[in-house]
């Protein structure tokens, strides 16, 4: 078959191709996406309206939020007004207070507290949007003001955000700042409820501890005046002076004994524990480890400033954490130095005791009753001096506890109160559009593209001849159809249109499938009706006759003829094929001739009731034979396939059948299923005809409008007649 924009020889086999299914899948045909868009343009616009039309509805109807936001900044470190020692302590540079502040703000006791400050249970703009609404319960106030506050903590920082959503927006704005302010009053009454517990306590020990002083002291008084001690402290009897330096002496030497005792044992106990050892009195009290403590003290607060400005592996950041490596490794030599010293002092503490002890001794004989009263005498000034110091540490706690009470130092400060919005937020517009927008043109492609899928036509060349295994011959542009009552004779009424091109092309291509003593006899055929069968066969049978032949075109379509209708317009049914199938009329009366030159038409007759048992009875070929004789070629116009059997009774004589399919209408399986009907009758099947193809589809790898557009006929030809007639349509 020559090569030609219309048709193309073929390697395929009659057979569809398979693929197994180990074989990759096509690749995306991004050029036939298009044009399949582009064929439904109309939809994915429909979709556009639509999405436009309901946001501009939904734009319409959609009620004003506003927002009223405030902003809280969660200190790291309490503030220090005092240096005490607090009752409760939380760690405010967690995350997980931070948190925790996060949730009480959306706590349901603080939303009541809310409703009942501000009065929403009865403000009909929160609580009654709607008139004609019931009064809501409690449990659906508090659910509505949840729904309005959210409440987020700033990643990578201590602010949390605090909106309020509603379409008033002074309402907003309200309720954003009465539900800071009501955290910090809840936070406020419980940090007082700790501190009056604390003074409640230090209150009831301080009654009880002045009257226990004061009744050591009249003890202790009660005890001179009994034993008229008071000359102990008067008197310069060196008896009882010595004696009671001495007892003195013995009592303060055991103190310190059983002090050195008791840290010594600690200190053995605790062995090389530097953390433990940390807490002994003698280790808190030695001034070298002191000194070491404000350095490492010092350090580490440096340390904590870099490590906020630097990374770990900056010079400065290192120098640092190496000098307080340093000084902690000279604090724990420093700690386990302090035993070896706790140890001497317990051996001369225990060295003195025993000296002083029998000292003593030498004197108990002279001042053994002067002793036995020294004895409960400073029992009793000890206990007097023990419940003078409980007493004192009470009294300066309690103070401490009442300034507390009047000074609450906050962790959590208001850094931006919530102002009065004055544009609203939601509905965003630009948003809602864009949105809107995207689901028309994504929806339109969407279902542009399910159309596309259910469509099971046959649309292209390459389609075409892929699938039904069996090469096209020609394709056909769209023909945009003729004005009522005119004749659709593309091939002699304009010659030098592409639609009358094509079908010259396709006499070529016909022409040279074998001798022309094979290809004289013509059947032009379809799968379904309304396929273009009759107007495919007449215009190529014009083309024939324009090249010299004498033509001829049979209808054989005896059910519903066109040819004669196509030809001179005439919807009467003449004298045709079945009268002279039943011997009525003879051949020369039943064949007529045309405005065209060389080109004559037999009619498919009067009616006949039974066209399928007059053709199976009589056949065609005798007709054939006869028509051979005067007509250079035959072109016979036969009913679809799948409709009746006709086509399949008038194969004999046939040299050339072309199986017209109409693009973008014919089923693919009907297709399908009339070329296997005819191959399996032994029909000469030269190829299908694709028919109506839209223009600027590419079919086949060309552009039917830019192919046919080429200037070839001359300034007066076709080229100019295509521009004019394009220009008027754009017009």
């Amino acid at each position: 078959m020559p090569t030609n924009p219309n048709s193309r020889p073929s390697s395929r086999t009659n057979t569809r191709p398979s693929h197994s299914p180990g074989d990759a899948a096509p690749p995306i045909d991004f050029r036939m996406l298009y044009y399949t868009l582009r064929e439904r343009t109309w939809m994915i616009g429909l979709c556009l309206l639509v999405a436009g039309l309901a946001t501009t509805a939904y734009l319409l109807r959609a009620p004003k939020i506003y927002e009223g936001k405030l902003i809280l900044q969660v200190e790291q470190e309490e503030q220090k007004i005092l240096n005490i020692q607090r009752v409760q302590h939380e760690d405010a540079a967690n995350v997980e207070f931070l948190k925790t502040v996060e949730q009480t703000l959306q706590s349901r006791t603080l939303f009541e507290r809310v409703i009942d400050t501000n009065g929403l249970a009865t403000n009909d703009r929160f609580s009654r949007p709607d008139p004609d609404a019931p009064r809501p319960t409690r449990e659906q106030l508090v659910t509505r003001l949840a729904k309005m506050v959210e409440v987020k903590l700033r990643k990578g920082s201590r602010l949390i955000d605090v909106t309020v959503e509603h379409t008033d927006p002074e309402l907003s704005a309200r309720i954003a700042n009465s539900l800071v302010n009501e955290f910090l009053g809840q936070n406020y009454e419980y940090s007082s409820s700790s501190s009056d517990l604390a003074f409640s306590f230090l209150k009831n020990e301080e009654v009880r501890l002045k009257a226990k002083l004061e009744q050591s002291e009249r003890a202790m008084q009660d005890y001179k005046e009994l034993t008229k001690s008071v000359s102990l402290e008067d008197r310069q009897n060196v008896v009882v002076e010595k004696l009671k330096e001495l007892n003195q002496k013995v009592t303060e030497a055991k103190s310190i004994r059983i002090t050195s005792e008791t840290a010594y044992n600690q200190a053995q106990k605790l062995g090389s524990n530097a953390a433990a050892l940390m807490f002994l009195p003698a280790v808190t009290a030695d001034p070298t480890v002191a000194d070491i403590r404000v350095n490492i003290g010092k350090l580490e607060s440096e340390l904590a400033n870099l490590r906020q400005r630097y990374k770990e592996k900056h010079p400065r950041y290192i120098q640092v954490a190496s000098q307080l490596s340093e000084w902690k490794n000279s604090l724990t030599n420093a700690i386990f130095n302090i035993p070896q010293g706790i140890r001497s002092q317990y051996e001369s503490a225990k060295a003195a005791e025993v000296a002083l002890e029998a000292a003593l001794v030498e004197q108990e004989t002279a001042a053994l009753a002067l002793n036995k009263r020294s004895i409960v005498y400073n029992k009793l000034a000890r206990e007097v001096d023990s419940d003078r110091t409980l007493y004192e540490s009470v009294i300066n706690r309690l103070k401490e506890t009442t300034l507390t009470k009047e000074i609450k130092p906050s962790k959590i400060r208001v850094v931006q109160q919530a102002q009065v919005p004055e544009l609203p937020i939601k509905p965003n517009k630009i948003k809602v559009i864009l949105l809107g927008l995207v689901a028309g043109f994504g929806g339109g492609i969407l279902i542009a593209l399910f159309l596309s899928s259910l469509d099971r036509s046959l649309k292209t060349v390459d389609q075409t001849e892929e699938f039904l295994g069996v090469p096209v011959v020609s394709a056909i542009p769209k023909f945009t159809g003729a004005p009522k009552g005119k004749r659709k004779l593309i091939s002699s009424d304009d010659a030098d249109s592409c639609e009358a091109e094509a079908f010259r092309t396709l006499r070529t291509a016909l022409s040279m499938l074998g001798r022309k003593d094979e290809r004289r006899v013509s059947l032009f055929t379809s799968a379904v009706p309304s396929e273009g069968k009759t107007f495919c066969s007449v215009n190529y049978a014009i083309s024939l006759a324009q090249q010299g032949l004498r033509t001829l075109i049979i209808d054989c379509d005896l059910r519903r003829p066109m040819v004669e209708n196509t030809l001179i317009n005439n919807n009467k049914r003449g004298f045709g094929l079945t009268d002279y199938l039943t011997g009525q009329k003879d051949f020369k009366t039943v064949v007529h001739s045309t405005e065209t030159e060389n080109f004559f038409y037999l009619p498919a007759g009067t009616h006949s009731p039974n066209p399928a048992e007059l053709l199976a009875q009589t056949g065609i070929d005798g007709l054939i034979d006869e028509a051979l004789l005067h007509f250079d070629r035959v072109i016979v116009d036969s009913a679809p396939v799948h409709a009746v059997s006709d086509t399949l009774l008038v194969l004999n004589r046939i040299q050339t059948l072309c199986l017209v399919v109409k693009s973008g209408y014919t089923p693919r399986n009907s297709v399908l299923r009339a070329v296997q009907m005819l191959k399996e009758a032994g029909a000469p099947l030269a190829g299908a005809i694709l028919n109506q193809i839209p223009r600027s589809r590419g079919g086949s790898g060309y552009y039917y409008d830019s192919y046919y557009s080429y200037g070839y006929y001359g300034k007066d030809g076709y080229g100019a007649k295509e521009r004019d007639r394009q220009k008027a349509e754009a017009a």
